[in-house]
């Protein structure tokens, strides 16, 4: 018996955001609420508190403890409460629960939770370290979230109605052209409850050694790559209707080329592919994830297998 082809279709009916510390601005739940206004998605906020004198049993008695945890669980609520109600304006809007969590495993509630809500979508605002593109939670988040991961960033400026998905064209079998037709479903459903309009991208990896020596004609490298993949092309991007002129393929390395594009494009959401395991192990776009998360210029939807 032949099995069916798993399913591509994206929803966007439930959305978990993941607020900021506090003292930080909350542009994931400005990014959540923009969504929720063209989707009327279902939303619910989630604000994480935890402090390790809470558990310092050696150090505090069980009351002592309890009257910290406590504490902080009612400020925290409040300070939620009051978030996101100076979020909305003052304005009627979609459904939003409001829920604090007290852990120090952000990753591993969030994972729970998801499969138990059925969420389609987490939003979080990215966060960079000094050591690391992304802090450990956005990756863990990256690898372990079964629903698309939406990282939103305040660096976003001025943007255009555009929505880009990038594509792998480099290998054409099952597991990766399975990658792009969810990338690029998840970027159109975006795209129709936004008023966007749909792009997508193949970057032509060439060495720029054999460039600088001319070893390689580049315009001659790039007819024949884009001619390479045109029959995968065409039927990935059938059912999307994406014209020729909305079709980029930029030469260059992956993280660059996407963030020029995105950044010419004025796009308000880059989607791209990423698999599960090891950390930075990524199918839909090779390993220059990180450098595309971290180069991106707008906010950018991982989508998994």
């Amino acid at each position: 018996m032949k099995r069916a082809a798993p399913s591509v279709a994206f929803d966007l009916a439930s959305m978990l955001v993941i607020m900021d510390k506090p003292k930080h601005p909350q542009t994931a739940l400005k990014r959540a609420l923009a969504l929720q206004g063209a989707t009327a998605a279902k939303m619910e906020a989630v604000s994480f508190c935890w402090h390790p004198m809470a558990a310092a049993q050696d150090v505090l008695e069980a009351d002592q403890r309890r009257t910290i945890r406590d504490a902080l669980l009612k400020e925290r609520r409040a300070w939620l409460r009051q978030c996101v109600d100076d979020a909305r304006g003052g304005k009627a809007g979609g459904e939003i629960a409001r829920k604090v969590v007290w852990t120090n495993d952000i990753a591993g509630w969030t994972t729970r939770a998801v499969k138990e809500r059925g969420v389609d979508v987490v939003v979080k605002t990215v966060h960079y370290s000094r050591t690391l593109l992304h802090t450990p939670l956005d990756w863990q988040l990256l690898r372990s979230c079964t629903p698309p991961v939406l990282l939103t960033t305040a660096r976003r400026r001025k943007t255009a109605k555009v929505v880009l998905a990038a594509l792998d064209l480099s290998n054409l079998d099952r597991a990766h052209q399975h990658l792009n037709r969810r990338v690029l479903a998840s970027a159109q459903a975006l795209a129709e409850r936004t008023g966007a309009e749909l792009h997508c991208a193949y970057v032509i990896e060439l060495s720029e050694v054999l460039r600088d020596l001319d070893v390689i004609d580049a315009r001659q490298a790039r007819k024949r790559a884009v001619a390479s993949v045109s029959e995968a092309l065409e039927g990935l991007v059938a059912p999307h209707s994406i014209a020729k002129s909305r079709r980029h393929f930029p030469v260059g390395k992956v993280g660059q080329s996407l963030q020029f594009l995105a950044s010419k494009l004025k796009a308000e959401l880059l989607v791209v592919g990423t698999a599960a395991h090891p950390l930075r192990q990524t199918l839909g776009i090779g390993n220059s994830a990180e450098r595309v998360l971290s180069r991106a210029p707008c906010d950018v939807l991982a989508v998994r297998p």
